[in-house]
């Protein structure tokens, strides 16, 4: 094949329910793509009843090979070796449980082909089906608005809903990348080294697939796109959801130490996927303001203060920070230096450090960028992880009018006000610097 007439592979991983798989194999002969113009890789995941027969039925109506893990080894694992067997230029990935609409492969194969086969992604869309679709896909059937109903959209069909969501969510795009419905070019794949094979269980592979994919080039807004008529159909399945959860929170700890950067700290905070994507988006508008306007700075703190840190088991978080001699047991936020053993780039709403391990925790500025829930969970996890929290607003003057749209502290008598009921809280000044101090919580 060439990059005009490129070969597109299905990757479907599978475990057990072969009654699923079933139709999935089954919508992939009725696809309006040549059978010529693409391959499908099943491989079973050490199922305990083995969908091999399943594959069988389909091995004269599609371009199939099947493949099998002797025990289960996990998602990451399986799509790693489905990709590794296949052959195509653009790789699609298809859960099990996905049947798709007869245009879904032409259009991933058209999208990759009319972007010239360049780093790209494609996020297809997945309809959660009811127990009367399932009746018409047996029977070959493409599930109509009648079965499908008004409620059972895509996830992302109302979170991304409001017109400023539609336009931001390629911020953080990762956040929305699901492998149940996405394609991807293969050369983008090899280069970032596939699913990190190290995740096992359920939940979290995908996304930090496409998290490396994002970051690999560069943060760029135009490889994320929306396949809104790249349509599959999620069918119903059992899922024991607690266990699903426990084995995500897992997961999400795992990534949080693996990529120790704030945009995958607020991946494992809770809400939605557009307030995460509004989270990282405002912290990386903070940033970029303490750059512009000179905010943020430790050397910018009173000589006393510094004096007070060095040597100290303290977490200072701010531009510069890792200048300072801090104790042995010491850590920074800076993000103006690069990420190292002692140095994350985290915001502070979830470190993972244990509780008490800093003699202090000292943010300069960043924090008054902090949205007012975010701010929150910043000062709640403070002073989880230090036994004093130094606020420092520094004496570099900022109007608030010109950080607009990003909104800032600046009334520290409304913070002292506002949290005294739940820590003991002083104010100082020095040399113009102003310090909101919390030294415990209450009681």
């Amino acid at each position: 094949m060439t990059t005009d007439d490129p070969l597109l592979t299905v990757v479907v991983p599978a475990y057990d329910n072969g009654h699923l798989l079933e139709l999935t194999l089954h919508s992939l002969t009725l696809q309006t793509l040549p059978r010529d113009r693409f391959e499908v890789i099943v491989v079973d995941d050490g199922s305990t009843v083995p969908v091999e027969p399943v594959v069988r039925r389909y091995l004269d109506r599609l371009d199939l090979t099947y493949l099998a893990n002797e025990v289960n080894r996990g998602r990451s694992v399986t799509r790693n070796r489905a990709i590794a067997a296949g052959r195509g230029e653009i790789v699609l990935f298809l859960d099990a449980d996905q049947p798709a609409h007869p245009t879904t492969l032409q259009r991933h194969r058209d999208f990759h082909v009319g972007r010239g086969l360049r780093p790209t992604v494609l996020l297809g869309r997945s309809l959660a089906l009811d127990w009367g679709a399932i009746d018409a896909l047996k029977r070959g059937e493409t599930p109509d608005h009648r079965v499908i109903g008004d409620y059972n959209e895509d996830i992302r069909d109302y979170l991304l809903f409001a017109p400023n969501r539609r336009r931001d969510w390629k911020r953080a795009p990762w956040i929305y990348g699901h492998t149940n419905n996405a394609s991807v070019d293969r050369a983008t794949l090899d280069v970032v080294g596939g699913f990190d094979e190290n995740l096992v269980t359920w939940g979290g592979e995908d996304n930090e697939l496409f998290y490396r994919i994002f970051h690999h080039h560069g943060d760029d807004t135009d490889l994320f796109h929306l396949g809104d008529e790249a349509v599959t159909y999620d069918l119903p399945h059992f899922r024991v959801m607690p266990m699903l959860m426990l084995q995500l929170s897992q997961n999400v700890r795992y990534l949080a130490q693996k990529h120790p950067r704030f945009d995958m700290e607020f991946f494992g905070y809770p809400g939605n996927w557009a307030n995460v994507v509004r989270r990282i988006m405002r912290f990386e508008d903070a940033l970029a303001a303490c750059e512009r306007h000179g905010l943020g700075r430790v050397d910018t703190l009173p000589a006393a203060l510094l004096a007070d840190l060095e040597d100290r088991d303290c977490l200072l978080i701010g531009y510069g920070a890792s200048k300072v001699r801090l104790g042995d047991g010491g850590r920074t936020f800076d993000y103006a230096a690069p990420l190292g053993e002692q140095n994350w780039h985290l915001a502070g709403v979830v470190t993972g450090f244990e509780d008490q391990r800093f003699e202090r925790v000292v943010s300069v500025d960043l924090w008054r960028l902090f949205a007012p829930e975010e701010l929150g969970a910043f000062l709640v996890e403070s002073v989880r992880v230090g036994r004093r929290v130094d606020l420092v607003s520094s004496a570099r003057p900022v109007a608030p009018a010109d950080l607009l749209p990003l909104q800032i502290v600046d009334d520290l008598e409304f913070i002292r006000i506002t949290i005294a009921p739940y820590f003991r809280v002083e104010v100082t000044e020095v040399e113009g610097t102003r310090t909101v101090s919390l030294l415990g919580p209450l009681g």
